[in-house]
């Protein structure tokens, strides 16, 4: 008999250390070698997967057990054949299905970081401007700031001052 950990359904919600350690970060995988892991090392250089915030979401959900029915396969690897989701928008409304993550919380005008505080989860910010171009969008893991006393932080960048923000609390 082998130790082996119990088969996930794609019904039931990972854990946030789960996602967390399945999250690859900036600082450890850049864009190029983001791709080129999941075998998509053409996209590395097109402009629309400059960002790759939902990739890498999606696929910490993806390596913690999910199914994504998102529009990319992952080519090769251990996930090789399972589905990831790379823009924003579309994957905040997929984790919404009750088979996902289901509905989040939505905070508007500010309140996001304060309502979130010192959970774990999911956050997709909304209706993001900088003055610099149109409204953007991106999706993160959000977990308690180890530097300070009440505040989040994201696995790569927060944006509090979004129109709206969406959270799905892990525990």
């Amino acid at each position: 008999m082998t130790d082996l950990p119990p088969h996930r359904s794609s019904s039931m919600k990972p854990s946030f250390f789960t996602v967390r350690d399945n999250y690859p970060t900036r600082a450890s995988v850049d864009r190029a070698a983001l791709y080129k892991a999941i075998g998509w090392d053409a996209l590395v250089g097109v402009t629309a997967y400059q960002n790759t915030c939902a990739t890498r979401v999606s696929l910490a959900l993806v390596r913690s057990g999910m199914r994504i029915p998102g529009r990319l396969a992952i080519l090769k690897g251990e996930h090789k054949g399972s589905l990831i989701e790379p823009g924003h928008a579309r994957l905040s409304i997929l984790l919404q299905r009750r088979n996902l993550l289901g509905l989040p919380e939505v905070h508007r005008g500010g309140q996001a970081r304060q309502a979130i505080g010192r959970r774990s989860g999911i956050v997709s910010f909304w209706h993001i401007q900088d003055g610099s171009g149109p409204e953007e969008g991106h999706i993160d893991i959000v977990f308690p700031d180890p530097h300070t006393v009440d505040g989040p932080a994201c696995g790569s960048q927060c944006y509090w001052q979004a129109g709206e923000v969406w959270f799905w609390p892990l525990v």
